[in-house]
């Protein structure tokens, strides 16, 4: 039973008012436990423990009977995170706000605070989850795991996310057996936090499917008071929460993400289960067995029960002249490693990684444009990610800078993640230089292929270059000024050369 089974009778019953704050109220909800379910079991794939005690099934006699040897495991979970991470984020990341001044503020705070390990070990999580939760601080990013945490959102357009929630439970200081009674709710909104704590029954299995929310106490957490009616926090940031929700693949679920797992997850079970039963006949193929005579058999007479003569229960007694025989089990394993390669086949597909990526198959001074036609496909995979994760990245490095006193605005911070790029900054720098030098493309459009810029940046860098080189901001204007009336010229004058700038264009 796959278990994506837990979603399917809760899945849509999202938190759609804050009724779960009041007392006699059940929690979580259905739809929170069954996908903390899933949840807990990406972890598992992710870290291997799904192969723990792992044990084939097989039907002997028409009844289902554990085989008693393990499942060897191929951890190909873990394998897709991490070569999915490295393919995104092994290379610099460029952020751009419009402004140069700013942008070297920018980079400094990005430094200060590692936000690039932040991002790199989010990536990953969303990968194993299908979900990612960052919240943000003066002092950086906390990327964690969507456990613990919901959205509540808009009943008539799930799009609208009006609060993220995160809950922990708590017990009683001293506790050694670590029964929950408290629950504490962190509720992020824009421009403010309400944080609240209450008494929590968490009924007989300790909270772990659920349990009944209590009234409000006045509680003492790290080192501060909680009061029973709860507290708000001004965050300063009026258009932005403190927690960033970000999802991939929600095109099943339409609010939470789903497991780049989720899609391979059946084929590595059937590679696993194909190759452990390899390595069963295999190893029984090396334990030969003893054929005998009947001369070698004694019958009970009351039971008719057979067994073989020992002396001292250890050795066989021959009373004639029976030959004593080991056959060697020889068993036929072509047709098992032709279905273990089509099985490969549909894992390098499904997983979109294709097999020189995902194996590593490759060696050899190969150029960049050989490699990325390769592993086209992971490059692509690679885009779609970043892409569905970009906005949460984005928003939250500009709670990071206003936080931290930068002056700037949502929709100027532009971040290019230059996915696959396997060139260093010489090559990429040589081929500019021939694009430009050329009259192939313009500066600015290579600055935008290549570093993310765009016009107001681009012209940015160009009076950054010219003031480096001495040259006055009046003498820049006037060059400027110089560059609009050629290009006006040139567009009156080409009126009679129609065909020939048509053609240069195409």
């Amino acid at each position: 039973m796959s278990i994506d089974f837990y979603r399917l009778f809760s899945k849509g019953q999202y938190d759609t008012d804050f009724s779960f704050l009041n007392s006699g109220s059940d929690f979580p909800s259905k739809e929170v436990v069954g996908r903390n379910i899933v949840y807990n079991y990406r972890h598992k794939q992710y870290s291997g423990e799904y192969a723990y005690n792992k044990r084939l099934i097989a039907r002997i006699q028409d009844r289902e009977q554990e085989i008693p040897y393990k499942v060897i495991s191929l951890n190909y979970f873990k394998l897709l995170s991490n070569k999915m991470t490295d393919l995104v984020l092994n290379n610099d990341i460029t952020v751009k706000s419009g402004d140069i001044k700013r942008d070297k503020e920018i980079m400094s705070l990005i430094e200060r605070t590692n936000f690039v390990d932040g991002i790199r070990r989010a990536f990953k999580m969303g990968t194993e989850y299908g979900d990612v939760c960052i919240k943000t601080s003066r002092k950086g990013i906390s990327p964690f795991s969507p456990l613990h945490a919901f959205k509540v959102v808009d009943k008539s357009n799930t799009n609208n996310t009006k609060a993220i929630v995160i809950y922990e439970l708590l017990y009683d200081e001293g506790d050694s057996t670590k029964t929950y009674r408290y629950i504490r709710f962190e509720v992020h909104v824009d421009g403010k936090i309400f944080e609240i704590v209450k008494q929590y029954d968490s009924g007989l299995y300790n909270g772990k499917y659920g349990g009944r929310i209590g009234n409000g106490i006045d509680f003492l957490y790290k080192g501060r008071t909680i009061p029973k009616d709860g507290i708000w926090y001004d965050t300063g940031i009026v258009d932005s929460k403190l927690v960033q929700w970000i999802s991939i693949n929600t095109e099943d679920d339409g609010v939470y993400g789903s497991s780049v797992y989720q899609d391979i997850e059946d084929i590595v079970y059937a590679i696993e289960q194909r190759l452990s039963v390899n390595q069963h006949l295999l190893d029984n193929s090396m334990t030969p067995f003893l054929v005998v005579g009947m001369d070698m058999i004694d019958t009970d007479p009351v039971t008719g029960k057979r067994s073989l003569k020992l002396v001292n229960g250890t050795y066989m007694v021959s009373a004639g002249d029976t030959d004593v025989k080991s056959v060697e089990l020889n068993y036929n394993l072509s047709n098992s490693e032709n279905m273990l390669g089509i099985l490969k086949e549909f894992l390098y597909e499904l997983s979109e990684m294709g097999k020189t990526f995902l194996s590593g198959e490759y060696t050899g001074n190969i150029s960049e444009e050989t490699l990325n036609n390769t592993i086209k496909s992971a490059i692509d995979k690679g885009n779609r990610l970043i892409n569905e994760m970009y906005y949460g990245f984005r928003d939250a490095l500009y709670t990071l800078c206003k936080l931290n006193g930068i002056d700037v605005k949502r929709e100027d911070i532009t971040l290019v993640f230059n996915v696959g790029r396997t060139d260093d900054d010489k090559a990429v720098a040589d081929v500019c230089t021939t694009l430009v030098t050329n009259g192939i493309l313009s500066k600015a459009t290579v600055r935008e292929k290549y570093y993310g810029y765009n016009k107001e940046q681009s012209d940015n860098e160009d009076r950054q270059i010219a003031i480096e080189n001495g040259e006055t901001l009046q003498d820049i204007e006037i060059e400027n000024n110089d560059n609009e009336l050629i290009g006006s010229n040139e567009e009156i004058f080409n009126i009679e050369t129609k065909e020939d700038k048509t053609n240069e264009v195409e």
